[in-house]
């Protein structure tokens, strides 16, 4: 279904191109933007305007600037579709995107606010301005789709842990049912301190690989012994968190001297 969305023109803010980014990526909407002069009264052959247009109702109009609850367009838009429990890590940025613009804090530098606001070209009126604010919303796109992949992949990993198994009847090794790089989240000294080892078949590589967990999530402490140099495998990383074998068999045999 394809919807007009309005919003003002001239100088671009990160709420309306946040909002425009979270339509694009959320919703399967054919999004089309019509940026408009500010004085614009009549929205009628619009479905949504944004940022503009002096009114809220949070179905078609989402002027923030009439919202009394410290927003921005772009919260106002992420509240219309939904999905706030589903990835707290959006809900965060959209929450200092909400303070940046609504003057309760000022965004920092480098800050997602400041860079998207560096899309602005030096004539604001020019069609050139059109074309930054394409590229803006492009590039609050990837940041977002970015979050978005990076949640979906935490939550299979919790399904993938799940169904992992002992490996070679060890019970202080897990062999992952599928290779995620998200496993340290839930398996560490903290959460699981009497796992001391993660085994997987990489089927690209066509080799298995192991790696002792951490102590905690981001912390280079090993939470067990590290891995000794063995001429039977691949490779074993100086540090002895890290070993790579060329079949089942080697790492069974390998781990079966490290591990017990």
């Amino acid at each position: 279904m394809k919807k007009i969305i309005a919003t003002h023109n001239k100088i671009m803010h990160a709420d309306e191109v946040t909002a425009i980014a979270l339509l694009k990526i959320f919703t399967d909407d054919d999004i089309e933007v019509k940026r408009v002069d500010h004085n614009t009264t009549d929205f009628s052959k619009y479905d949504m305007v944004i940022d503009i247009g002096r009114k809220f109702d949070g179905v078609k109009h989402f002027d923030h600037h009439q919202f009394k609850g410290g927003k921005s367009s772009a919260g106002l838009i992420w509240d219309y579709i939904g999905l706030n429990h589903m990835y707290p890590k959006i809900s965060k940025l959209i929450h200092v995107i909400d303070m940046n613009d609504t003057g309760i804090q000022k965004a920092k530098p480098f800050e997602f606010s400041s860079l998207l606001k560096s899309y602005n070209h030096n004539n604001i009126t020019s069609l050139e301005q059109d074309i930054q604010f394409d590229k803006a919303v492009e590039f609050a796109m990837t940041v977002l789709e970015s979050m978005k992949r990076s949640q979906e992949d935490f939550e299979e990993a919790n399904y993938i842990i799940n169904n992992s198994f002992f490996f070679d009847n060890n019970h202080k090794i897990i062999e992952l049912d599928k290779f995620t790089t998200h496993w340290a989240s839930y398996i560490n000294g903290i959460k699981t301190p009497e796992i001391k080892a993660v085994v997987w078949e990489d089927l690209d590589d066509k080799n298995w690989k192991v790696r002792i967990p951490s102590k905690k999530l981001g912390s280079f402490e090993l939470n067990g012994q590290a891995l000794k140099q063995d001429d039977s495998m691949e490779f074993v990383h100086s540090s002895g968190h890290f070993a790579v074998a060329k079949d089942e068999e080697s790492m069974q045999n390998f781990l079966s001297k490290q591990i017990r």
